[in-house]
């Protein structure tokens, strides 16, 4: 059984808080990612990080350039850059990623205000070729850059832009940032930069700013993963040697600059209730002071029994969510706290309840039990995601970019790990009780900068932007000799730990891997019985969502607190087939979270203050959405593709009718009904072995028996019956972009497809490199990425595309995937050489599947739904190997028709409604509050 914590009282006082904090500062000292370095003579540094257990490769390039260092009228350029990067070099011309995602990588690129990163998660045969190429875009990219390729990935860069900019609170950013920063400030204009700015870039300004910042003495190259020293080394030098050192980066002079008085003020977006917003210009995280403030967030704010939460939106009633967020950048940061205003309240009685609970927080001090609660949070979870050599690789660049070294890691642990509740507060007081930037955001209308007019796709007079002549090819990176893409050798077949099953003594089945990367055992148990059994029925999904919120006496606040201070992730929760119940945990405290499982499956609850609670937070939830465009599309689609699905009611929104039905007497007839070992099975992935976990699981779960018997369940029944083909377009004016999603229903249910459908899938639309991405985004930019794929049910499944796409191009979209598909479907099916890329990705990717306790446990649970053979994980290379040309064109034909398709449309209905007529497709124009109408 688990012990039994400590009630601290004033005699022993917080006795448990002082063991917790004692066993994570031990923790701290075990945590370490071991690295060597070199630099070439050219200044190009190199982390080599080496870890056998996954031959799996990150190549993470960093460039010390972000948006801080851009020229006045040319905002967004290192984001910019960004993507250029993608479109090729001279050795490497046309798309970049196509070479390295066919191989089985991953590719992908960030920039922020003080760094640019370009990473690949490649194969270890694939390293070669993954250097090659990141050389050959830092030695070798003007020459292939022309104005083609710029026009194209501005194109997608304003579509991205377009993507954030829909967002209905986009206007707080560009607010907040003109009052905390002058407008020369680096810090003081976004990275993705302004539609002007993006506008007015010319070949000239480009190349411009490529050789002031893309040399080998402005860069951090990490390897991370199957890969040592003198075989990095090796490859580096050849690769990276010759490229010419550059001017190097000077980082801008800059210091935070609190304001000087409180500024007030009120803007309106298409917010369904008002925001509070109250910002501070604090340190970034080269300054220590940066890692107190995320301790000073997270008592505010951490958690799931914060400070802010409790009073303001459980107590008080008085906002629908609190949320408190310690933004740093390398030189500054913004402490904000914002609040969603609950329906009904006047928001200025809001904001100064919320003005109160600031006041008070800095006139008092927390006790040392939050401040312990954030560092085991902080603590265990980045242990967590050091399973990951990505993660791993990712932690050592962004130390030595940001704050000089590999090992910051260690030294912002333990400062997380130093604070008491006085050094918390004499920084926060520091920092917050000082003049504020304070925003109100009411509903109404959205407003646009002026130097993004024209965004929404709406006609603006655009100033000419003369073309420029290319420079002479003197003027370009010198040419050499071509050099030729390595080669990548065929993948291995991926290892898989070999599964062990065993039974408890109640009956209870469990499958077992092991997984060693870190000292964590992740146990998932599944139950069956799910929401399609009780149709209409409400009380089984509140009565997951209340399991792990009190049991065996012990409150929701004493669990949490209990959870926190453990490492304990554990929590249950309802899918469309079944219902799981998931701890994962420390080694540690293997025993104190199992025995939590135990108390939570033999007494919860369901206390009514609890239950109370959950459905009016229900309530405020789905009044927030009722303008988000996804909720809108599905609540339009989901009858119209197949009015009959027992999905429906499901993926569609409740009422608040529905909610406020669900009771205590429901909720324990539903845990009486479902929640029993007959019903359950459990998969375990851990670095301990099964001989070791049993006795603890035997002591826990395996006594834990039901009288009783459990009832039949009832078959469903049903026959999907495709809906008429045809447009809805909900109208949303002042959208920002036209949210699309099309489907059609298909024969396939819900177990795993043929290996040759998924290749398919990944050629037509389920993949970055697929057609339909590739037309819409490369081509023809019209949007920041879209995507096909099956989504697979036991009873109906569906075929969906979804893009968030330029407002004037909705109808042309729409045309675009319709022709897609009949082509693939007829004149021009999937080729040889498509098929053999995505068998490459494929095969290359499988390694990577299996590098995660994750990716373990869903391949147990894969086994156990479908009653797989033990050895059918490690066999996918095998059955992808096998699949034929003929095979995956079949299997997209049986699916597949261009003429079933049900489209839903968000957006501005005037810009939208005339492009549509030329589909020849029946439209029906509503507006939102037709979709899902106000509460």
């Amino acid at each position: 059984m688990a012990k039994p914590m400590v009630t601290p009282t004033a005699e022993n006082p917080n006795t448990d808080t002082a063991l917790a904090s004692a066993d994570i500062r031990r923790f701290i000292d075990q945590v370490n990612i071991p690295y060597d370095s070199f630099t070439l003579p050219n200044g190009l540094r190199v982390l080599v990080h080496h870890d056998s257990n996954t031959p799996m490769v990150l190549v993470s390039v960093s460039y010390d350039v972000g948006s801080k260092h851009e020229p006045a009228g040319r905002s967004g350029f290192a984001h910019l850059f960004e993507h250029l990067m993608f479109n090729g070099s001279e050795n490497v011309p046309g798309d970049y990623l196509k070479p390295l995602t066919d191989v089985g990588g991953r590719v992908n690129g960030s920039t922020n205000s003080d760094r640019t990163n370009y990473y690949e998660y490649i194969p270890t045969q694939a390293l070669d070729r993954a250097l090659f190429m990141e050389s050959d875009r830092m030695g070798h990219l003007l020459g292939a850059l022309d104005q083609k390729t710029l026009d194209e990935q501005r194109g997608v860069v304003q579509n991205e832009k377009r993507n954030g900019s829909a967002s209905p609170t986009s206007i707080v950013d560009t607010m907040t940032r003109a009052a905390l920063y002058p407008p020369s400030h680096p810090y003081g204009h976004s990275v993705i930069g302004s539609m002007k700015d993006l506008d007015a870039a010319d070949l000239d300004d480009v190349r411009s700013f490529f050789r002031a910042h893309y040399a080998p003495n402005n860069a951090l190259l990490v390897l991370a993963g199957d890969v040592d020293l003198p075989t990095a080394r090796r490859l580096v030098t050849k690769y990276f040697g010759a490229i010419p050192a550059g001017p190097r980066n000077i980082r801008p002079d800059v210091v935070p600059a609190p304001l000087k008085r409180t500024i007030s003020e009120t803007v309106t977006a298409p917010v369904t209730s008002p925001i509070i917003v109250r910002e501070w210009s604090v340190p970034g995280v080269q300054d220590r002071d940066s890692f107190v403030l995320d301790a000073v967030m997270e008592v505010l704010n951490g958690g799931e029994d914060d400070l802010l939460t409790r009073h303001l939106v459980r107590d008080q009633k008085l906002f629908q969510t609190v949320s408190v967020d310690n933004s740093s950048n390398a030189q500054v940061g913004q402490f904000t706290i914002t609040g969603t205003v609950r329906p009904g309240i006047d928001p200025a009685v809001a904001a100064a309840a919320l003005d109160r609970e600031i006041a008070a927080f800095l006139a008092g001090r927390p006790d040392a039990d939050a401040v312990a609660r954030f560092m085991a949070r902080y603590t265990y979870g980045f242990a967590r995601s050091l399973e990951n050599v990505t993660s791993r690789g990712s932690t050592l660049a962004d130390g030595m970019m940001t704050q000089g070294s590999p090992d910051a890691y260690k030294g912002n642990l333990r400062i997380y790990a130093a604070q008491t509740p006085a050094s918390l507060m004499a920084v926060a007081r520091k920092w917050l009780d000082r003049p504020r930037y304070e925003l109100t955001v009411m509903p109404g209308p959205r407003v646009t900068p002026k130097e993004d007019e024209g965004i929404d796709g709406s006609a603006v007079t655009v100033p000419a932007v003369p073309a420029i002549a290319p420079e002479p090819p003197s003027q370009l990176a010198a040419r050499r000799k071509p050099r030729p893409l390595p080669s990548v050798a065929a993948p291995s077949d991926p290892g898989f730990p070999a599964i062990e099953r065993t039974r408890l003594s109640n009956g209870i089945p469990v499958l077992y891997a092991r997984g060693s990367a870190v000292p964590f055992t992740k146990i998932s148990m599944s139950f069956e019985g799910t929401q399609l059994d009780v149709p209409g029925d409400y009380s089984i999904r509140f009565m997951y969502a209340l399991l792990d919120k009190g049991f065996a006496g012990q409150g929701e606040e004493s669990i949490n607190r209990r959870k926190e201070l453990l490492g304990l992730n554990l929590g249950a929760s309802i899918g469309l087939d079944q219902g799981s119940v998931v701890l994962d945990a420390p080694d540690v405290s293997l025993g104190d979270g199992l025995g939590m499982v135990r108390d939570m499956l033999i007494s919860p609850d369901f206390s009514a203050a609890a239950l109370e609670r959950l459905k009016r937070e229900s309530i405020d939830r789905l009044a927030r959405a009722r303008l988000s465009p996804s909720t809108l599309t599905t609540e339009a689609i989901s009858p119209l593709v197949d009015a009959g699905s027992p999905y429906n009611w499901l993926l569609m929104y409740d009422t608040a009718a529905d909610i406020g039905a669900v009771n205590q007497a429901g909720l324990r007839a539903s845990f009486t009904r479902w929640i029993r070992p007959e019903y359950a099975s459990i998969v375990v992935v851990s670095d301990k072995s099964l001989a070791e976990l049993l006795p603890v699981l035997e002591r826990t779960i395996g006594d834990w028996k039901v009288s009783g018997k459990t009832e039949p369940r009832a078959p469903v029944v049903h026959h999907p019956r495709p809906g008429v083909p045809g447009i809805v377009l909900i109208d949303l004016p002042g959208a920002v972009q036209a949210d699309i999603v099309g489907r059609q229903t298909v024969p396939i249910g819900d177990s795993e497809p043929a290996p040759a459908l998924i290749l398919a899938s990944k050629v037509l639309g389920n993949s970055f490199g697929s057609r339909i991405n590739m037309n819409l985004r490369e081509d023809k930019h019209w949007t920041y990425g879209s995507y096909a794929s099956f989504d697979r049910r036991r009873y109906g499944s569906q075929y969906s595309f979804e893009g968030s796409v330029q407002q004037d191009k909705a109808g042309p979209v729409i045309a675009e995937v319709i022709r897609e598909l009949k082509e693939v479907l007829d004149e021009r099916p999937i080729t040889a050489d498509e098929l053999a890329a995505a068998k490459a990705a494929a095969l290359g990717g499988a390694a990577s599947r299996f590098a995660t306790r994750d990716g373990i446990v869903g391949a147990l649970d894969d086994v156990r739904r479908n009653g797989r053979s033990d050895t059918y994980p490690a066999e996918a290379n095998a059955r992808y190997r096998a699949v034929t040309l003929e095979e995956t064109n079949a299997a997209l034909r049986a699916q597949l028709s261009a003429d079933r398709w049900v489209w839903a449309i968000v957006g501005n209905a005037a810009i939208i409604r005339p492009q549509l007529d030329a589909l020849k497709l029946p439209v029906r124009v509503m507006k939102a509050e037709d979709a899902l109408p106000p509460l």
